[in-house]
């Protein structure tokens, strides 16, 4: 079949000398299509050390480098992937076949990596110019979290130390709200963090908003007066003017940040909305003060009032502004410590990656032009999710050496970029993604000599109903001007496997009046979703990708939610009809069981006093007791002693009747003696496993397991973060998000076919299911944080009581239209997930601001979802089976098990070896001999180091064989090993030196001399362990082991020592499976062969 973007496909896996930007839209096959550009740029003879692929993330960037390794493979192995049968209709030619062959083992030289890594890379290699530390290491978002939360802690305890100025502001938000100032100032920070270059904009030293506002209640007081003495009237002109009395000639007190604040507070005003400084509308304050509905609209009240209004708003933005000013100041010292921090402890995280690179390509045009050549080809994927920072970094390093002003002006090398994205998938935007970044770029490439936009719209996901409704829905969405082009979707498949429609509906409507909360319709739907997935499972066959049809799995289904919130409706709703569930959009960690198990368990490791925690454990799940059986135990402690005696973890084991107390008694006691002394982490996973959590969470959830033993590795993760804030730092963090139930990842499951997925729209993004619910629709829309970070030109804001001056509003609406845009995209996103059936809620009584009325999804035009021909699959009931096993048997069966898997057992012969740093020996040693006497200064382990290394080296021919430059050699090596203070005696150099040439003249070494090679690593295994070690020398003749070779530097070797010598040898015969070995004592030119027993 003809693909009706064939042409352009074709030349996206051809043309190396354009600069292309190619629009792939949903499920049209960009990995295949990037994977297909790498392969024929190979084959064109390309080198892959030249070429790097970026995409948004690691999962991602693995499997198009397994792609293209697929690929290759594929094409040298004679056949041709069905998506390059249009490029090479007629196979590789041999020029073709050659070039692919000699690029093949060169593939690890291709990088394909996130935007981070390659980043990452740069740094590596250019450091010393970033003026960063070589050895510096990327860490992940926890450890940096808790390293600028560690700075902020340091932070505020200097700031509100004794000697503190009482003007500060962070002292005088201390003392005007104790209780909020941490989580104020820690939002403000995080803002400031996350853009470092924003500044807020310090108001005019000459605005008199006061004034305005004064003369705006002037006015509106002098026209209540004109129209007569309504009793509401007057009491809102009274509270108007008393607001205008108090907050008149405020900007004398800017300099004053305590005044200020002050001036935040509205006090008792009847004005104001129930929480913060906005006023109410003229409608709701005439109500509010007793007018009849047909007396609020007299004359020009509302006109006058709302300018009151407007002026109200501009006065409260100025005070934000020299608020967070002063805030925003005072904060520069915290990421001046936060960068001091990261230097000292040698780490970057991710965002001064890009930082550091963009500073290195604007700063360092040597550095940038050595980048472009090292990286003479980059192919960048789902370009629409990248930034402003990372587009300058991209187009800098392909710019040609001509280097300008502006990036934006720039001329690229011939093929230097391939960009991959789609705009409709844009939904980036809170981590920084910025579709007028995408556009900008889309105009730069049009601009380039051979530069070109290329349309990719053939799908290969969905079947043709599910993208003709799309099309219907999205084409006039994308018809927008704030929104990019749409391009309609071409189908490729059209022959449903199932009976059902392949777009439908399922209705939620509940019997209420009034207003009706999010939590309502997401019980419902809840159930609703619940039900369908049990009557489709086993019900519906599914075509696989091997073209076969099998009935649909828990797996195939997916739950598309906008959000995190109250998700845990929906999985209780799924397992309650037995149905797993793996969620990748759960964040209700706080809220699981296995976490509570897991806090006071720690607790107790932390605190032996806390018995609330101690009675949880043993009165939770994870141990079981009865509050009879814990009496029990209490009251048999103190009839054994005078005293009242409470059961607890210092409790003497030996005390405890109670077998499953005792055990439990032992394990927490050994737990808490190795608490002091290991990390968070590790603590926590050896608890885990003796107390045998995994074994008691999996039977406690029996067929639903899983995600409750997930959750354990996400809380030891967690704990990870915690290596040097210790034990109790992460019990405080983890009681402290339990308490609030803060939102917090759960794990995720691997075994995802046998569980319904609930995933985020955002994290589908890239992936398909054959069966899409979206779900969670009526959750309404995020209201704005207090601080605000307006892109257009990078600078801060305060929303003071959630008022915003009219600038900031009028941006904040510019927002407000981005967000609602990026809402239209992220349904497009989760519309175009589902290959087989798309069933989309229909809830007509949702909320105006929820994510459901944000767009026409037209579900009118479908039909309901009738599933009544359906048998819903009934939960599964475990049989009864009874535990028939005695001790006998156990046991029988545990030897069973032991001899199964006998323990691995390792001998290391070199372990041993006496030639090591710290082995006592006398410092002067006179040996008989038979065949010389020698006198020896400073026998001993360095000794003997130095005359192995000296032996390596002349074996390796960079020791000339000769004694003046092996003597030189010693006493080299002798001082880099002697310590200043050392004044023992002193190995002689001499010595050494011939020493070493006496055992490589000894005839049997000089017969095989040639043939040997010094420091081989060795292993082999014998019957009862494995052996590993590493031989002095060994004589490799015709690619065997002929002969091992053992220096020795002992002296005057006892026969036990010998006796020994000669077992090493043996174990390394072994090893090897050489005939002959020979243990050469390099003092007394001593030679012992030896052959295997």
């Amino acid at each position: 079949m003809m693909l009706v973007d064939q042409e352009a496909r074709y030349r996206a896996m051809t043309d190396f000398l354009s600069i292309l930007l190619v629009e792939a839209a949903a499920g049209t096959g960009k990995t295949s299509l990037m994977a297909g550009r790498v392969a024929m740029m190979l084959a064109s003879g390309h080198h892959p050390g030249d070429i790097a692929a970026i995409t948004f993330t690691e999962l991602a960037a693995s499997e198009l480098a397994r792609r293209i390794r697929e690929t290759i493979d594929t094409l040298l192995a004679g056949d041709v992937p069905a998506f390059l049968k249009s490029v090479l209709p007629r196979g590789l030619s041999e020029q073709q076949r050659d070039a692919l062959a000699a690029a093949s083992p060169h593939l690890d030289e291709l990088t394909a990596t996130t935007i981070h890594g390659f980043c990452q890379a740069i740094i590596r290699s250019h450091g010393v110019q970033a003026g960063l530390d070589p050895g510096a290491r990327v860490v992940d978002a926890t450890v940096a979290d808790n390293l600028f939360m560690a700075e902020l802690s340091a932070w505020f305890s200097r700031r509100l130390a004794a000697d503190a100025a009482e003007g500060d502001p962070i002292v005088v938000l201390a003392e005007e709200i104790p209780l909020q100032v941490v989580d104020l100032i820690r939002e403000l920070a995080s803002l400031r963090r996350k853009h470092p270059d924003a500044q807020p904009i310090s108001p005019s030293p000459d605005a008199r908003p006061d004034i305005d506002f004064v003369q705006a209640v002037d006015d509106f007081d002098r026209w209540h007066a004109s129209v007569g003495p309504d009793k509401w009237l007057s009491d809102i002109a009274h509270e108007l003017c008393r607001l205008a009395q108090r907050y008149h000639d405020c900007p004398a007190s800017k300099a004053d940040f305590r005044a200020l604040w002050r001036l935040c507070d509205p006090g008792t005003g009847r004005l104001f909305e129930r929480k913060g400084l906005q006023l109410k509308t003229y409608d709701e304050a005439a109500r509010g003060f007793g007018a009849h509905r047909n007396d609020a609209g007299l004359g020009d009240g509302r006109t006058l009032y709302e300018n009151v209004v407007i002026a109200w708003n501009e006065l409260v933005g100025y005070i934000a502004s020299t608020l967070v000013c002063s805030l925003s100041a005072s904060l520069d010292q915290l990421l001046e410590s936060y960068q001091a921090r990261k230097r000292a402890a040698a780490v970057l995280d991710f965002d001064d990656l890009l930082i550091h690179v963009r500073s290195l390509i604007r700063d360092h045009e040597e550095v940038r032009q050595a980048i472009g050549q090292r990286y003479r080809y980059i192919l960048v994927d789902e370009f629409q999710d990248t930034d402003g920072m990372q587009n300058e970094i991209l187009f800098s390093i392909a710019a040609t050496e001509t280097r300008l002003a502006r990036w934006e002006e720039s001329e690229l090398r011939p093929g230097a970029l391939f960009l991959v994205g789609d705009p409709k998938q844009a939904i980036y935007r809170f981590r920084g993604a910025d579709i007028e970044a995408y556009e900008l770029c889309r105009r730069l490439i049009d601009r380039q000599d051979r530069g070109a936009v290329l349309e990719i719209t053939a799908n290969f996901r969905s079947l043709s109903p599910i993208i003709e409704h799309v099309n219907a829905c999205f084409e006039p969405v994308f018809a927008k001007p704030a929104q990019p082009r749409y391009v309609p979707l071409a189908p490729t498949l059209f022959e449903p496997s199932h009976p059902l429609p392949c777009v439908a509906r399922f209705s939620v409507e509940i019997a209420q009046e009034g207003r009706i909360y999010a939590e309502t319709f997401r019980e419902a739907e809840a159930e609703r979703v619940a039900e369908i997935c049990a009557s489709l499972i086993g019900n519906v066959s599914i075509k696989r990708a091997d073209n076969k049809c099998t009935p649909l799995r828990p797996g195939d289904i997916a739950l598309l939610s906008p959000g995190h919130t109250e998700l845990w409706r929906y999985e209780r709703a799924l397992e309650q009809r037995g149905l797993a569930v793996s969620s990748q959009a759960g964040q209700t960690l706080m809220r699981r069981q296995e976490t509570q198990d897991i806090l006071a368990l720690l607790r107790i490791l932390a605190d032996s006093s806390d018995t609330l925690a101690f009675g949880a454990l043993m009165r939770g799940p994870l141990v079981g007791l009865s509050e009879q059986e814990l009496l029990d135990i209490t009251s048999a402690l103190a009839a054994q002693d005078d005293g009242q005696l409470f059961f607890t973890v210092r409790t003497d084991p030996e005390l405890v009747q109670h077998a499953v107390a005792r055990d439990i008694l032992v394990e927490l006691q050994r737990l808490r003696r190795r608490a002091s002394i290991v990390t968070p982490s590790l603590i926590l996973a050896e608890a885990i496993e003796r107390l045998n959590v995994r074994v008691i969470m999996a039977a406690r959830h029996r067929n639903r397991n899983a995600r409750a033993l997930v959750n354990l590795d996400a809380l030891i993760e967690r704990a990870r973060g915690y290596s040097i804030a210790g034990l109790r730092a992460f019990i405080r963090d983890l009681q402290h998000d339990w308490e609030r139930k803060a939102r917090a990842q759960e794990g995720r499951i691997d075994a995802a076919e046998d569980a319904v997925e609930i995933v985020t729209i955002h994290s589908a993004k890239g992936l398909e299911w054959p069966i899409v619910i979206p779900v969670n629709s009526t959750t309404e829309l995020y209201r704005p944080d207090q601080f605000v970070h307006r892109q257009s030109d990078n600078s801060l804001h305060w929303m003071l009581g959630g008022v915003a001056p009219p600038e900031l509003a009028a941006a904040r609406a510019a927002e407000s239209l981005e967000d609602a845009n990026q809402r239209e995209r992220i349904w497009y996103v989760a519309c175009t997930r589902a290959r087989d059936l798309l069933i989309l809620p229909h809830i007509p009584q949702a909320s105006k601001d929820s994510w459901f009325s944000s767009i026409d999804l037209r579900q009118r035009d479908i039909p309901e979802l009738d599933l009544s021909s359906f048998a819903q699959r009934e939960p599964p009931v475990p049989a009864s089976v009874p535990n028939e096993q005695s001790s006998e048997i156990f046991a029988a069966e545990q030897l069973c098990v032991e001899e199964s898997a006998p323990p691995i057992v390792w001998r290391r012969p070199s372990q041993h070896d006496a030639d090591r740093l710290g082995d006592p020996l006398e410092g002067v040693v006179t040996s008989e001999s038979h065949i010389e006497h020698f006198e020896v200064v400073g026998a001993g382990a360095r000794r003997g180091v130095i005359l192995h290394k000296l032996m390596e080296e002349l074996l390796t021919g960079e020791l000339a064989q000769e004694l003046d430059p092996s003597v030189n050699r010693a006493r080299e090596l002798l001082n880099q090993l002697t310590d200043a203070n050392d004044d023992g005696p002193q190995p002689d150099p001499h010595e050494m030196g011939a020493a070493a040439l006496r055992g490589l003249a000894l005839p049997h070494i000089a017969e095989l001399r040639p043939h040997l090679v010094p420091e081989m690593a060795i292993w082999g295994r014998d019957q009862v362990s494995l052996i590993g070690g590493r031989a002095d020398a060994l004589a490799i003749i015709e690619d065997r082991v002929n002969a091992v070779i053992d220096w020795k530097s002992d002296v005057d070797p006892t026969l036990a020592a010998r006796e020994a010598h000669v077992q090493q040898l043996r174990d390394y015969l072994s090893a090897t499976g050489a005939m002959r070995g020979a243990i050469v004592y390099l003092t007394s030119g001593e030679i012992a062969l030896i052959v295997p027993p």
